[in-house]
């Protein structure tokens, strides 16, 4: 990997760099990974990386010239990485204390129909979900039960933004994150025979008495609102997580964990696990 040093804000890779950080439709295509562990992590996986970005001050430490040698040794980067100065690293970088090392990863672009799903797969479904941090951990706790996919539904906020991604922790790169519209979810589910399940404080069934052992897709809904009336409306079933303690409700990401996990826990009883 050979280091190239750029010094210009208008060269056309910083520029292209600024363009995947602000994911604006012409650069959709592309997102940043910023940080150490998430260009290792990124490297590690089947994800084309574009371009390498650093600064003279990461180079300077034992570590940053550690994970710039791994890097070098890796076929999946690309052949050359770029030290800029840290005024242009800054307009890369979307975080207020940059690490000193961004990569540009091409967003993979995975179908519905084109996923490679288990015997008995156990998808996560986001439904307007907005925040980035809620959807980042919902997408990591669906690569930690081994799941199947994350699908995103319109009204969901950008899954490849810099904030997502990083609260993804690399489950971004271990883990399909598919977008579809509604129609196209519910034409998959039928197709596979794929069981949709949604999520709602009023549901008449706790998930403890939901069957997860079948193939299914767990639907997660708008932080305030749950999953939308046409979504519900096409569910085979509808679950609720019990409170029996005072509090009114679960974050959407932490709802996401308990019933993904009780779909675990169920499938590894049934193993013998």
């Amino acid at each position: 990997m050979v280091r190239k040093k750029i010094s210009s804000a208008e060269n056309q890779f910083v520029r292209q760099a600024v363009e995947a950080k602000s994911r604006k439709r012409g650069s959709k295509n592309f997102f940043i990974a910023e940080g150490p562990h998430l260009v290792e992590i990124a490297a590690g996986s089947s994800a084309q990386i574009e371009e390498i970005f650093f600064t003279e001050d990461f180079v300077r430490t034992t570590e940053g010239r550690k994970i710039l040698y791994k890097l070098s040794q890796m076929e999946s980067v690309p052949r050359f990485s770029i030290e800029v100065p840290s005024n242009i690293f800054a307009r890369i970088s979307d975080t207020e204390t940059p690490q000193g090392i961004i990569a540009v990863v091409e967003q993979p672009q995975t179908s519905l129909f084109g996923l490679a799903a288990s015997n008995e797969p156990l998808m996560a479904v986001c439904d307007g979900v907005r925040d980035p941090g809620n959807l980042g951990t919902i997408i990591r706790v669906a690569d930690a039960v081994a799941a199947d996919a994350v699908i995103v539904l319109p009204g969901t906020c950008d899954p490849f933004s810099p904030k997502t991604v990083r609260a993804t922790a690399g489950s971004i790169f271990n883990i399909p994150v598919i977008s579809s519209d509604q129609n196209g979810l519910i034409d998959f589910m039928s197709y596979g025979k794929i069981g949709l399940i949604t999520t709602d404080v009023d549901a008449e069934h706790s998930l403890f008495a939901c069957d997860f052992r079948r193939p299914v897709a767990l639907a997660f809904g708008n932080e305030a609102k749950g999953v939308s009336a046409e979504l519900a409306a096409e569910a085979a079933d509808s679950i609720k997580i019990p409170i029996p303690g005072k509090a009114e409700s679960l974050n959407v990401a932490v709802a996401a964990a308990v019933c993904l996990y009780e779909a675990v826990r169920q499938r590894m009883q049934c193993t013998g696990l």
